[in-house]
């Protein structure tokens, strides 16, 4: 009779529960023969998700298990919690049984938890030993790949014995790289170790060197103290990245002149610590015979002090003539100044640069270690850089837009030098040479004022949608100049060069 009316599903059925005091000595709440060897930790988890344990009134997770075990312990009158008080507290248990299995899974987690904070520790000490091998490794100069973090992590762990049976996964290489911040790259250049192990010797030698001008900078103002040096500017400055069809393999892009991307011409600014600069950039362009043709004048840029050579190296000469025009200037506020120079022969020949200077002038030059002016000369650290994208800016948009504008020819190359030496010499532009002077360790603190550079400065995305602002010109301006702060397009500026 009852299996039919549970066949047809009409099987009524209740139940009622009915708390007892604990008995310790009842058998049917006590079972004699079970012990925590019979604690089946797969069986006892319920297969859907296996994070709740079954007890005798359902099933608890391993956190409501946990809180039941410190809860049954945290008595100081007695050794433990009764079973009545846990049951009113923690309704999945039932009988001692369940106290049993619940202290059990409560000592498993915790030696569970034990082991994973041993094992975090253990790997944490082994990725920090790892890491030192092998950014020592990198320092000195040698290449590393997966394989080799795999070796030294091997390696680590045999040593230390931090962890059994640990095979330093590919998986574990990769969260390495990841954490660490380390990724594979493509090698820019490859040096003897010779000249490698040098290169500590350079870096020591560096912050030698700015250590001892950092104190004689204690005695003097910021606009005493100078640096200076040639960098060479190629005749046409064209960036060697430009849009192009993704997949297409080879990018041709056409210049003015071909010779032109092989040729230079010198240019030699001076820089102070205060953020200044001197009224004059000495330039060096090479000419058939050392000299500028007679017949027909050169363009006279205001700001340039231009001279000739049968290339564009300096040569002792040309040193001569920069220390007489272009250190003390009428804008120079002292008869004396310290200046820094790179380890050129010419700039160690105190007799010729004393000999060179106007009367009354007195210069201290001091040299930067040979090899260390990348580490610790401004010019090189940051302004030549910013320096030539201006020139590049420039030039690139004459190229493109005013064909007939020649940019690897004498007088144009004198124009666009001239102007964006103007626009270097801005005094918005004083917080960006400080910079410069910060970045190679002279100066402790960096500009307050956030600065831009030229470039950012220069050409706004505005500036390309604003005409030209000279009068009757209806051209859009290309332009915005720091010094006047108005805009003005290609013709206007370069080709009948902007005098502000």
């Amino acid at each position: 009779h009852l299996l039919n009316e549970a066949g047809l599903d009409s099987l009524v059925y209740g139940e009622d529960d009915e708390l007892v005091p604990f008995d310790p000595n009842d058998e049917e709440d006590v079972d004699p023969t079970w012990t925590e060897d019979d604690l089946d930790l797969v069986n006892d988890v319920p297969p859907p998700d296996r994070k709740r344990f079954a007890f005798s009134n359902g099933y608890a997770s391993l956190e409501a298990i946990i809180l039941a075990s410190n809860y049954f312990r945290s008595t100081t009158s007695k050794a433990h919690r009764t079973l009545e008080s846990m049951k009113t507290k923690h309704r999945f248990l039932a009988n001692s049984n369940d106290l049993r299995k619940m202290e059990a899974f409560a000592k498993e987690a915790d030696e569970n938890s034990s082991r994973r904070t041993n094992r975090i520790i253990a790997l944490q000490n082994l990725s920090d030993d790892v890491y030192m091998q092998a950014m020592k490794a990198m320092e000195e100069g040698y290449s590393l790949h997966d394989i080799d973090l795999q070796v030294m992590a091997i390696d680590v762990n045999l040593e230390m014995k931090y962890l059994d049976k640990f095979e330093a996964s590919q998986s574990w290489v990769t969260r390495f790289k990841r954490k660490r911040r380390i990724g594979s790259r493509r090698t820019t250049k490859f040096v003897s170790k010779v000249n490698h192990d040098d290169d500590k010797a350079i870096k020591t030698a560096a912050a030698d060197f700015v250590a001892s001008i950092k104190e004689e900078m204690k005695t003097r103002p910021l606009n005493q103290i100078c640096n200076s040096d040639q960098s060479g500017f190629l005749k046409e400055l064209h960036s060697m990245r430009s849009l192009a069809p993704i997949g297409e393999k080879t990018v041709v892009r056409c210049v003015q002149s071909k010779s032109s991307l092989t040729h230079s011409y010198t240019v030699m600014p001076l820089i102070f610590a205060d953020g200044s600069m001197g009224d004059y950039l000495f330039v060096v362009l090479q000419e058939p015979g050392g000299s500028f043709p007679k017949k027909k004048k050169i363009f006279d840029a205001p700001n340039l002090v231009v001279t000739a050579g049968t290339s564009h190296i300096m040569t002792k000469n040309h040193m001569r003539e920069w220390v007489n025009k272009c250190i003390f200037t009428p804008s120079t506020t002292s008869n004396d100044l310290l200046i820094l120079l790179d380890s050129w022969t010419s700039f160690r020949d105190q007799a010729a640069i004393d000999s060179s200077l106007p009367s009354g002038k007195t210069l201290h030059t001091r040299q930067i270690p040979a090899g260390a002016t990348g580490i610790c000369q401004p010019l090189d650290v940051f302004f030549f850089r910013p320096f030539k994208a201006l020139v590049r800016r420039i030039q690139g948009y004459g190229f493109r837009n005013f064909p007939t504008f020649i940019i690897f020819q004498r007088d144009p190359i004198l124009k666009v030098i001239s102007l964006s030496f103007t626009v270097m010499r801005a005094p918005i532009f004083k917080p960006m040479i400080q910079y410069a002077w910060h970045a190679a360790g002279y100066l402790d603190s960096a500009p307050t004022v956030r600065f831009k550079t030229p470039v950012q400065l220069c050409f706004p995305k505005s500036v390309h949608s604003t005409k030209c602002c000279s009068l009757g010109c209806m051209m859009m301006s290309f332009i915005k100049c720091p010094m006047c702060n108005f805009t003005w397009c290609f013709k206007c500026y370069v080709i009948e060069f902007h005098r502000c």
